[in-house]
């Protein structure tokens, strides 16, 4: 095997990266062009690591070391910079850079000669991630993957970017290592001084407590700005599904009624159910669009949007009774529970955008994409404008072109289509377990289960809550992740918050309650909560919610859920401490929070769903085949008053006509107690429900919440 050119190696760490190529065994295939035989022509540390996307650059020419203290002590003992090279194994503009750069011996020569290359899966240290797209951030005012930064060695950085071309990538490795060795490294240093001040000074600024009384209608007035009203969404180019932005808006109809809230919601999922940001053939959502109307997607999946998605749908159905939202969640979790989900029931966190063509090479979207020529029948083929004009070289991207007249056709037909598909070559699969998305996805199919009535989800998201915990936990000592059967770092701020609500979801109220407390034990910075406490730089403090809600955001809602179901005056005092620290920063911004103001709303309002728990009762609204059905849950050893009863709050249901059982008499007095169905007719579009639960030792406050309806 040869040596990376410009690189030094001495004979001991040839033969342990020789022995790890040799126990990836006779089934694994080099991922490089640059092969002489059947072997790769070059191998490196990342060969004994177990991520997939270090995996996947374990035989460019770039001899990468992993992130970690030995990368940071070789650069200062050798006096260089740090080239850092962040991304993900299902990252497309990834993919191109390392074809490009990372795969090419001449690059590898300047990398390996200037530079200690250090590779990082931003999935592994998310955390880690968030400081040094925050230093990209500052430098250039976007960021994103793969986010190629230069560092001190120290691990400050000086110079940032994002993908590069071959020829210009070259022209910065160049420069740089020049600088470095003249003139010029004490202005890289002076850089470095500034850039990590301001990567410091960010995250931690605080504003004074301020009342949120006004925040979510300044947030609606950036969200009706920022909407596009022919499309949907909230861009007028590049479309993300902005799940966070949508959660919002259906929560802020549930409480207030404003019907423009409902509508850009309502508007906005319609089009992604129609576009081709749905995977119309075998269900579930790709990550973005690169064109305005939902048709033609980046075509990675990542196991976060299909929650978030479900979540989103189930909502967007409940204020709209649109069938075509309820069969995109039931298609939705059919293939995470069809081609996501590991034999323990675990979650995996992502498929690749690229797979192989018919020439065997790897091309964005090849697995996807249809051309006419395939299809025998031309009504499914209008029906998913597979006509029109392709907007990727591959072919076309199935869509829905109006309104479906017969579904069970189409279904019968995509199924085909499916079947098909698995056919050809899969996009690579990432089989890291990650605790944070797994609780996101577990939560989403809990609440979907009760929703539709499929206890089969439930069953399937308990499966997995329980996978999870065997890989990662326990829960008092949990891994971030699981990859190849190796439990890695530590679960951070997120996981164990996206966890928590996961549980509760599931109404394992007791494990919710261990969790928040693990949270609030091990993640409290003075009144707010670090993702994580061992950053590159100190402590990685949240600003903002992004394509998933922040971790900071995530562990209020937890806490405010918790105080309706399980009150505790510790912990409930802790959450609105939480609240008052952050809550100056919402209300300057609140288009930043949106999943943190919705969880403030909670912890002040209650909870705004069809489905409550709210101390001993749990209750949720059911649509029926004439109106609705409240449910209650009464945990035993409590009941709720019923008419009759002396100086106590009877069960009450105000804006609907319901069908009264007859209640049970406990000691000579009419009560409610463990299951109760009631069919009600609403009359207006909202109903209001009030109760006062009693145990054999204490009677609690009454309880009044309205449930709105469409």
């Amino acid at each position: 095997m040869a040596v990376p050119p410009g690189s030094t190696r001495d004979a001991a760490l040839q033969a342990e990266l020789d022995a790890a190529l040799a126990a990836r065994g006779s089934d694994y295939t080099p991922r490089t062009h640059l092969m002489d035989g059947d072997a790769p022509r070059y191998t490196n540390r990342l060969i004994a690591e177990a991520s997939p996307y270090l995996v996947q650059h374990a035989h460019n020419p770039v001899d990468w070391r992993p992130w970690g203290a030995d990368a940071l002590a070789e650069a200062a003992a050798r006096d260089l910079p740090i080239f850092l090279s962040v991304g993900y194994a299902t990252c497309h503009w990834c993919h191109v850079m390392e074809e490009e750069s990372f795969d090419d011996e001449q690059v590898a020569a300047l990398l390996n000669t200037g530079f200690i290359p250090v590779k990082l899966d931003r999935e592994q240290r998310p955390d880690v991630d968030q400081v040094y797209i925050l230093a990209t951030m500052l430098q250039h005012r976007h960021a994103g993957w793969p986010n190629s930064l230069w560092l001190m060695p120290d691990g400050r950085p000086f110079h940032t970017g994002t993908y590069f071309p071959k020829p210009q990538f070259m022209q910065v490795l160049g420069a740089i290592t020049q600088g470095w060795q003249g003139a010029q490294r004490s202005q890289f240093a002076s850089v470095a001084d500034q850039l990590s001040e301001a990567m410091q000074r960010i995250p931690a600024q605080t504003a004074p407590p301020a009342a949120l009384d006004q925040a979510p209608a300044a947030a609606l007035t950036d969200l009706v700005r920022s909407y596009n009203p022919v499309e949907g969404g909230f861009s007028h180019g590049t479309q993300f599904p902005q799940e966070g932005h949508l959660l919002f808006l259906l929560d802020h109809w549930r409480r207030t009624g404003d019907a423009g809230a409902r509508d850009m919601a309502r508007n906005s999922l319609s089009a992604m159910v129609a576009g081709g940001i749905h995977d119309q053939i075998g269900g579930g959502f790709h990550r973005y669009t690169v064109d305005v109307n939902w048709r033609t997607p980046h075509f990675e999946k990542m196991l976060y949007n299909q929650a978030l998605m479900t979540r989103a749908l189930v909502q967007g159905w409940q204020v709209s009774d649109d069938p075509m939202m309820r069969r995109a969640v039931a298609r939705c979790i059919s293939y995470v529970l069809r081609d996501m989900t590991a034999p323990d029931g675990a979650f995996y966190s992502a498929e690749d955008a690229d797979s192989l063509n018919d020439l065997g090479k790897l091309e964005e979207g090849a697995f996807y994409v249809w051309s006419p020529a395939e299809i025998a029948d031309d009504w499914v083929i209008e029906t998913l404008g597979l006509r029109e004009a392709a907007t990727l070289e591959a072919g076309p991207v199935a869509h829905l072109r109006g309104e479906v007249q017969d579904l069970a056709r189409l279904d019968a037909a995509l199924d085909d289509l499916r079947i098909r598909r698995d056919a050809r070559p899969r996009p690579l699969r990432d089989e890291k377990v990650i605790g944070g998305w797994n609780g996101l996805m577990i939560r989403a199919m809990a609440e979907a289960a009760v929703a539709f009535d499929r206890p089969d989800w439930m069953d399937a998201a308990g499966r997995a809550f329980d996978a999870v915990l065997e890989r990662l936990g326990p829960v008092g000592a949990l891994a971030r992740l699981d990859m190849d059967g190796r439990r890695r770092e530590e679960a951070n701020l997120s996981d164990y918050a996206w966890l928590g609500l996961g549980a509760f979801a599931l109404g394992r109220i007791d494990v919710a309650q261990m969790i928040a407390d693990l949270i609030l034990d091990r993640f409290t910075l003075d009144a707010r909560l670090a993702l994580s406490t061992d950053g590159p730089l100190g402590a990685v403090l949240e600003t903002e919610d992004g394509a998933t809600p922040s971790g900071e955001g995530s562990a209020l809602e937890l806490l405010a859920l918790l105080a309706e179901a399980a009150p505790d005056p510790q912990r409930d005092a802790r959450a609105r401490a939480l609240r008052d620290a952050i809550s100056g920063r919402m209300a300057e911004m609140p288009l930043a929070r949106l999943d943190t103001l919705r969880a403030a709303r909670i912890l002040a309002e209650g909870t705004s769903d069809w489905a409550r728990r709210i101390g001993p009762v749990y209750v949720r609204l059911h649509p029926a085949d004439e109106g609705y059905e409240l449910i209650f849950e009464i945990a035993q050893g409590w009941t709720l008053a019923a008419d009759g009863q002396d100086d106590l709050t009877p069960l009450r249901i105000d804006g609907a006509r319901v069908r009264w059982p007859d209640a049970t008499i406990q000691d000579g007095k009419p009560v409610w107690a463990g299951h109760l169905t009631l069919p009600i007719v609403c009359d207006t579009h909202g109903v209001t429900v009030s109760w006062q639960a009693c145990s054999t030792s204490e009677c609690l406050l009454p309880v009044t919440v309205e449930f709105r309806l469409p």
